[in-house]
């Protein structure tokens, strides 16, 4: 494979960190939010575990889904557009010519010198195609989200992030599970924007502590409505 397709994929691959930073992260903020919320309403660890179970996996189930239906609509529209691009450039190939042109000088080039790059690659079809596609309309020629690869990525990412807050209400007393629970998400969620940083050539402590300041926003949110809930109805809320 020669080094330029290499480097392709592997930008192509890293396009993947949309759906697993959205799947953990939500993973994450959901269940220890949930758990939270729970605890603090007074329910028991089995209570709590099976909540936290069925909203992992239904969660899992349902991201996934709209996963691959957004990406498969996109990637469905994505390819109308080139179809009818490339039907627009075969019934009026002067108009495609002009619009190419006037693109290349905006990048910076002199007409003189689009000219004479719109004129030789007239005479390629398939790549005059691909650059009005990518110069003129913005529609690059990379791969548009795999709907089926998007999809797990988000379904296993959602699952991993909703299992990090519940293990501390397996293995360790409930009256500090939560803390334990809060501390290893923000951990979890600093390290992914810390993952994310470094990808995207950003500050990594910035990053992680933009995640960081989410999770801590979202457990608060779900513990201050477990106790609402539980005011209002007097007693810690019933087993479903």
């Amino acid at each position: 494979m020669l080094p330029t397709e290499a480097r392709r994929r592997e930008i192509e691959a890293k396009g993947r960190i949309r759906e697993f930073v959205f799947g953990i992260q939500d993973g994450l903020i959901s269940t220890v939010g949930l758990l939270a919320g729970m605890q603090a309403a007074g329910s028991e660890r089995f209570t709590i575990l099976l909540a936290g179970a069925a909203a992992v996996f239904s969660g899992a189930f349902s991201m996934s889904a709209g996963a691959y239906l957004s990406a498969k609509a996109e990637k469905e529209i994505f390819d109308h557009e080139l179809d009818k691009e490339a039907g627009f450039i075969e019934r009026e190939p002067y108009a495609a010519q002009e619009g190419l042109l006037q693109a290349l000088c905006r990048e910076g080039l002199t007409r003189e010198a689009a000219y004479r790059i719109v004129g030789l690659m007239r005479e390629q079809k398939s790549v005059f195609v691909a650059t009005f596609q990518e110069k003129v309309l913005g529609l690059g020629s990379a791969d548009v989200n795999n709907p089926v690869k998007g999809a797990l990525v988000m379904a296993l990412s959602f699952i991993v992030g909703g299992v990090i807050p519940m293990l501390p209400f397996i293995m360790a007393p409930l009256n500090i599970a939560l803390v334990i629970a809060v501390a290893s998400t923000a951990a979890a969620l600093f390290g992914v924007g810390v993952f994310k940083g470094r990808l995207a050539g950003q500050s990594v402590m910035r990053s992680g502590m933009e995640f960081l300041v989410i999770a801590l926003i979202a457990t608060g949110i779900g513990y201050l409505i477990g106790v609402v809930l539980e005011r209002m109805a007097g007693v810690p809320l019933p087993m479903a």
